[in-house]
């Protein structure tokens, strides 16, 4: 019988305030750094104007698109009028100094709402390799790698039930080449009840880590690599197996699915 088999669990002990008290703390400060790594965009990439033509596919209706996204001033766009451009943006539509101008923008929808196609963080880092955001200057690569790690850190903070989902946060930052590692290793620092939930939801990666398929294709094998021997590691399983008090009861079946999946990696690395 597995350890997580024989712990009690104890609802409404006493160290439940002190723990919520520890979580909204957490969150707040969470929340203050996504702010504060948000605000640091629109000044970062400030020199990029809106732009005046778009250039594109002839299957866009490019005057559409420029329409919608002068529809108001830049950080008041709102979802809606965005997402197109978004989606087809550097692949179909504009050049890399037309998606400057707006990725403060987008970054914005991709940090704060459930992931939608455009706005997904992947997709967004995708598009950063795409017009080799690794050479811009240093302002701007700070911006964005700032947001980036934030957005992951005020994702892990929330319930899965609300679909904003902390793994899309880990896949961008390993595509783009960022210290995802820090990533990982801040999780089983912190064992914090929404966390570990935002943790469990790992298993469903593991194929996709394996194959390099999905998402994951864009994030190299030996990245891919150093995920699944964190997650084989007994540093996951022993920060879930300890933090099973801290998840509501009818939430634990997702820290027992992540449990499973671990033993099932681990048989497969040995066969």
């Amino acid at each position: 019988m597995r350890k997580r088999r024989l712990l009690c669990y104890r609802d409404g002990d006493a160290s439940a305030v002190l723990r919520m008290v520890v979580f909204e703390t957490v969150l707040t400060s969470a929340r203050s750094d996504l702010d504060e790594a948000l605000a640091a965009l629109y000044p970062a990439f400030a020199a990029y104007p809106s732009p005046e033509t778009m250039h594109g596919s002839p299957i866009r209706d490019l005057s559409a698109i420029l329409a919608s996204l002068h529809s108001a001033p830049l950080r008041e766009l709102e979802v809606d009028a965005l997402e197109y451009y978004a989606a087809t943006a550097l692949t179909t539509v504009g050049a890399p100094d037309d998606f400057k101008h707006f990725l403060p923008r987008i970054l914005h929808f991709s940090a704060i709402a459930a992931p939608q196609y455009g706005f997904d963080p992947e997709i967004v880092a995708s598009k950063l390799r795409l017009c080799e955001w690794q050479i811009w200057p240093v302002t701007e690569r700070t911006a964005v790698a700032n947001l980036f790690y934030s957005a992951w850190a005020y994702a892990r903070l929330q319930h899965t039930d609300i679909q904003i989902r902390s793994w899309n946060w880990v896949r961008a930052v390993a595509t783009i080449d960022l210290q995802f590692e820090a990533c990982l290793a801040l999780w089983v620092k912190l064992p914090i009840g929404n966390a570990m939930l935002q943790l469990a939801e790992g298993g469903r990666e593991m194929k996709g880590l394996q194959r390099g398929n999905g998402f994951w294709a864009e994030v190299p094998a030996d990245r891919r690599q150093v995920i699944l021997d964190w997650m084989a590691g007994e540093a996951v399983e022993a920060v879930l197996v300890e933090a099973i008090d801290l998840i509501e009861a009818t939430d634990r079946w997702q820290i027992d699915r992540m449990l499973d999946d671990i033993e099932e990696l681990r048989r497969s690395r040995i066969s």
